[in-house]
């Protein structure tokens, strides 16, 4: 009774091992990743799935006398994904696996240094970003962004929220 135990709780480990594991060639998930996107497309909620970043951005430089606004994904912290240079009226951001340039088309809200709580842009697929910020602590040479939210519309209509935290900072 015992070994059979034993080797069900094994089989059973081996089987969910077996469904998040990842292909040590390509670094992707192998069964649960398809099943997901085979949802996805089912249901057609893909356009809105597309624009969820799939990486980071590379590191950004600010020049003497510039500020930029770096923000992160909230459900994944490590993945740096939206970068706005001010008074350029620019930015770049992840989407889905694309680095795309967007060019802003709202600025309003309230002042939050050299940035306003409320930007939109425009990419060059189509797809409309919302950028809505709540500042936080005071930095020296910056701020926090206590929380915040890019709202991303494709041109079909779906819209995806994309919770995100970050800092605005300055170079001396």
């Amino acid at each position: 009774m015992k070994r059979a135990l034993i080797l069900t709780v094994s089989l059973s480990l081996l089987a969910v091992s077996a469904c998040s594991s990842t292909s040590k060639e390509t670094g992707s998930q192998t069964a649960s990743q398809p099943a997901a996107k085979g949802q996805g497309a089912a249901s057609g909620l893909i356009p809105a799935v597309n624009v969820v970043p799939e990486s980071g951005l590379g590191p950004q430089q600010l020049e003497s006398n510039e500020c930029g606004l770096f923000l992160w994904s909230k459900t994944d912290a490590t993945q740096f994904i939206f970068f706005e240079k001010s008074q350029t009226g620019r930015a770049t951001m992840k989407l889905g696996a694309e680095t795309v340039e967007l060019v802003q088309t709202v600025n309003s809200g309230v002042i939050f240094g050299e940035f306003m709580t409320e930007q939109g842009f425009a990419a060059p697929g189509g797809e409309q970003v919302m950028l809505t910020i709540v500042p936080g602590d005071e930095l020296q040479g910056g701020q926090r962004v206590e929380s915040g939210r890019l709202t991303v519309t494709t041109p079909e209509g779906w819209r995806t929220v994309i919770p995100v935290l970050g800092v605005r900072a300055c170079e001396p």
